[in-house]
């Protein structure tokens, strides 16, 4: 093997090694953020290629959240296949995850609706933050 190809096999495995994906939560699984906080889905669902994709999400606050610890709802993105993100624009189920001032220790739940417009393929539901980890905190929207 020569110097230059074991350098170019070395330098592919580092970097693979380095782009490391963001892992997927799975449902209701609590993550905590790297400024304390706690966020959870309990529950995706997406009936249709047409239809919104609904989301039952929960916010706490660390035990020592600052007094400007809020809950907002634009903090959960909705990612799609081709690179594209928005943010939900409220919900039809009840109680909708509203921006909320949170106290240390205090959660907040609520439902969030994502508009998906046909042809979009939606793929997971990010929070804003990243984990304690540094690494990207997702849930992957069912098929």
């Amino acid at each position: 093997m020569s110097s230059t190809s074991g350098f170019l096999g070395w330098t592919t495995l580092a970097i693979l090694l380095g782009a490391a994906p963001a892992m997927a939560q799975r449902l209701g699984e609590k993550r905590t953020t790297e400024t304390g906080h706690v966020v959870t889905v309990y529950s995706i669902s997406w009936p249709t290629p047409i239809s919104s994709v609904t989301a039952d999400v929960e916010v706490c606050a660390g035990p020592g959240a600052p007094s400007s610890s809020f809950a907002f709802p634009s903090f959960f993105q909705l990612h799609f296949a081709d690179g594209g993100v928005i943010a939900s624009y409220g919900s039809k189920k009840q109680p909708t995850l509203e921006k909320t001032p949170l106290k240390p220790n205090q959660c907040v739940r609520g439902w969030l609706d994502f508009a998906v417009t046909s042809g979009q393929k939606p793929v997971a539901i990010r929070y804003h933050e990243v984990g304690q980890d540094k690494k990207p905190i997702e849930w992957p929207v069912p098929k």
